[in-house]
């Protein structure tokens, strides 16, 4: 090759063994004699047997205590008591509806209300209602307040409504 050098393949050398060994670091104080090396501390000993399962065994004390306390007025409710007492009516009837399983009909606020517990209507248009674990009753109107009874929910969504109409699509076409 012109103005190059030329390279020349050959066997490559190993250095030396004694060039490879660990040198331990020199002092900067060449009349010390070397250090002796420090004896390792001791690991911690390890957390006591006894310690770790007395502490499980408070979790799980505390957790069973606790859902115990939690689960025992659940357990003692009698399940044929009523959630609340009604008000003692003066006429003979509860003082926000019909006795239950009867029919109502009444004009309440400009409105028709009609119905029975199952099925209540406004103006002639269904209005939706649910019943609750504790035997009250919510609406698709007012959903955030249950009502002891469906004519009270029903009276509701009339306060609620002002002067909309309920709407004829079901819970199928929402």
């Amino acid at each position: 090759m012109a103005g190059g050098t030329k390279l020349e393949p050959g066997p490559v050398g190993a250095r030396p063994a004694e060039s490879l060994a660990l040198v331990p670091p020199q002092s900067h104080q060449p009349h010390e004699p070397p250090a002796s090396p420090m004896p390792q501390p001791s690991p911690p000993p390890p957390p006591s047997r006894t310690r770790r399962l007395f502490l499980r065994a408070a979790f799980a004390l505390g957790a069973i205590g606790g859902t115990a306390a939690a689960l025992t007025p659940i357990f003692r409710a009698d399940p044929r008591r009523t959630a609340a007492p009604a008000a003692p009516a003066t006429d003979g009837a509860a003082a926000d509806g019909p006795p239950p399983g009867e029919r109502f009909d009444e004009m309440y606020g400009g409105r028709h209300i009609q119905g029975t517990e199952a099925d209540v209507r406004i103006d002639g248009r269904p209005l939706h209602l649910m019943r609750r674990a504790d035997s009250s009753y919510v609406s698709v109107v007012n959903h955030f307040e249950s009502f002891p009874t469906a004519l009270a929910t029903a009276r509701a969504a009339v306060d609620d409504l002002g002067g909309a109409q309920l709407s004829l699509a079901g819970p199928a076409l929402h």
